[in-house]
């Protein structure tokens, strides 16, 4: 199995690749309702989203651990990097960067808490329909535990854990303010191999629920 640091590396070089597969300037571009000049989805607009739900593991198909359940709540601060665009194989919308602050709480395994940081890299697909926007993303993080004092687990060995996760997620506009937001998640715990003889690592996938909310006076 792919070490924790390898997993980051190949999936921000698959996120970042994406920003260069723009289709050509003389095509054709038909703008979605949801990107024009007063949507939210325009450079440097700022936004704030809480989302909270369950993630549920292992899911793994090498390793035979007991199973590690836990409640997460993500605080995440958005920054609108780019202008909606046409890209090659993403269809138009544009990306989005974020900086998470999580905490989980353990209802199920080993330890009580997993508490730290994430920074993501979002795609928006903007739609023609302007309710709904589709958004996938990537991202990496560290978190502290306690889950690393039970010696009788292997999959967690040291108090600080790198977190790569991958995200789909569909938000609904509810207001120019508002959006209701669903996601589902993957999510990897593991230490890159800096605990020698505990690293089984932790995947897990989950869904969440919350809002967004766009920061008015930075609208056109």
């Amino acid at each position: 199995m792919w070490s924790g640091l390898k997993m980051i590396v190949v999936m921000f070089l698959i996120f970042f690749l994406f920003v260069e597969l723009e289709v050509p300037a003389g095509a054709q571009i038909q703008e979605g309702l949801s990107d024009g000049p007063s949507s939210p989805f325009t450079k440097s607009r700022l936004s704030v989203q809480v989302v909270a739900g369950a993630l549920f593991g292992p899911v793994s198909w090498v390793h035979d651990h007991a199973a590690f359940d836990y409640a997460q709540t993500n605080l995440r601060f958005g920054w609108m990097a780019t202008d909606p665009k046409e890209r090659r194989y993403l269809g138009r919308g544009n990306f989005e960067l974020m900086f998470e602050l999580t905490n989980s709480v353990v209802f199920k395994g080993s330890g009580n808490y997993l508490r730290g940081f994430t920074l993501l890299g979002r795609y928006n697909l903007l739609l023609s329909n302007p309710k709904w926007v589709p958004y996938f993303q990537l991202g990496v993080g560290a978190i502290i535990n306690d889950a690393y004092k039970d010696m009788s687990q292997s999959a967690i060995g040291q108090a600080f854990e790198f977190t790569p996760q991958g995200s789909i997620g569909l938000r609904y506009i509810v207001s120019r303010e508002w959006t209701f937001d669903v996601e589902a998640m993957y999510h990897h715990i593991s230490n890159a191999g800096l605990s020698d003889g505990r690293n089984g690592g932790i995947n897990a996938v989950g869904g969440f629920v919350g809002v967004t909310y766009f920061f008015d006076e930075l609208w056109h």
